[in-house]
């Protein structure tokens, strides 16, 4: 059992931070910020309050969505929003991904970086401890809309928040235009090449992993995906 759940955490981890090294070689890349930023900012232009605070709302009232929605809180989703972004700090620290001295390698540090996110999403949502907040919201409207591509969901979920951030004047760059249009296919092209569904992945809730690491409750959860 704790064998199991330390290699549970351990994919966990390995995915939040590959999701770390994708937002460095966004940063890095210097040709605009992913649509979610674009959000952020575009609230921070009109209200004045700052990115951080910003961020934590916005994924606060996107949990609340996705719990509406049946979508359990895991450890994976505390994990994704108190870890990735210190990732992300001690990644800058160490100054080992540099920044890119064109256009045309910031562009293409940027298509890498959706398939390093890709990547990562694979892994920690495999690992069936939650989702972070936007992906637990895709994750959600999947197991509703069954019929349609995963990966044409998160494309419509940052179309949606981009023009909303566009409007409410957050910067765009070429940058975000690539994030925009290749997250989709990113998500879509990683998750069939590993033969991966999201909605067969059942995500247990912190209580439930508290339970069942304290032998209260049999452990009754498939095993994430390979």
């Amino acid at each position: 059992m704790v064998l199991s759940y330390v290699k549970r955490f351990l994919r966990l981890y390995a995915g939040l931070f590959l999701c770390a090294v994708s937002i460095l070689l966004a940063i890095q890349g210097g040709v605009g910020v992913t649509p979610w930023d674009v959000f952020h900012m575009g609230i921070q232009n009109i209200t004045g309050i700052s990115y951080g605070t910003v961020n934590i709302l916005v994924g606060l009232c996107i949990l609340t969505t996705s719990i509406v929605l049946g979508e359990p809180i895991g450890f994976g989703t505390l994990c994704n929003t108190l870890s990735v972004g210190y990732m992300v700090d001690f990644l800058k620290w160490l100054n080992w991904v540099p920044a890119a001295p064109n256009v045309i390698a910031g562009c293409g540090m940027m298509v890498l970086s959706l398939f390093v996110l890709a990547m990562g999403s694979f892994l920690y949502i495999g690992a069936g401890m939650g989702c972070g907040p936007r992906d637990s919201m895709m994750t959600a409207f999947s197991k509703r809309l069954t019929k349609v591509p995963v990966g044409l969901i998160r494309g419509t979920i940052e179309t949606v928040v981009l023009m909303i951030g566009f409007f409410l004047g957050g910067p765009v760059g070429i940058g975000t235009v690539i994030g925009m249009f290749g997250i989709g296919p990113a998500i879509q092209i990683v998750f069939n090449l590993f033969h991966f569904n999201v909605r067969t992945i059942r995500h247990e809730s912190v209580l439930d992993t508290v339970r069942r690491l304290s032998g209260k409750t049999a452990a009754v959860a498939a095993e994430p995906a390979e």
